[in-house]
């Protein structure tokens, strides 16, 4: 249950960013709140069922991307889960201070890995207006758009697991 509604929140975050970006053609700049909700994930689930969440928001977000090559998005998602789960254990988020920063360093490094693969998959990134520039220039401004959402995407989705599967005051952030 606790899965699903995850992904239903990811996807609504989604949907609701993506005509909004592309009415106003700024999307290189936009904030990645689907890597905030696989930071989320990479927090608080075991490994198979979280790596099955970010996948499946991965693939949601290839779909809303259609300029990327299929998968590209979900290899960065699942990247994104593994390190997060491994830094689990070490970080402890208390307040919206280090959480902005956690998220500005999973962006950054979301775009250098983007470019990564898209160097090595993608025959035709680089050809014509768009390509490697475009992305160099974009990690920051992205990087400094998405650190300011991570904090309210946390608290929805830590309200969304106090609904579904906590009883008592274990919240992951504390915000």
């Amino acid at each position: 249950m606790r899965s699903i509604g995850i992904l239903l929140l990811g996807f609504l975050l989604l949907a609701f960013e993506s005509p909004f970006l592309h009415e106003a053609s700024v999307s290189h700049y936009a904030p990645d709140l689907a890597l905030c909700v696989v930071l989320y994930v990479g927090l608080t689930t075991g490994l198979a069922s979280g790596m099955g969440v970010a996948l499946l928001l991965g693939l949601l977000k290839d779909g809303f991307a259609l300029s990327s090559p299929v998968g590209l998005h979900m290899e960065i998602a699942a990247v994104a889960f593994l390190v997060s789960f491994r830094l689990s254990r070490r970080l402890a988020l208390r307040g919206p201070g280090p959480l902005m920063l956690i998220a500005m360093f999973f962006s950054m490094g979301a775009s250098l890995l983007e470019l990564l693969l898209s160097l090595v998959f993608d025959r035709t990134f680089g050809h014509g207006a768009g390509g490697p520039t475009v992305i160099l220039v974009s990690m920051i401004p992205q990087a400094l758009a998405t650190a300011p959402f991570a904090p309210l995407v946390f608290w929805l989705l830590d309200k969304l697991d106090a609904l579904t599967t906590r009883k008592g005051g274990d919240s992951v952030y504390l915000g």
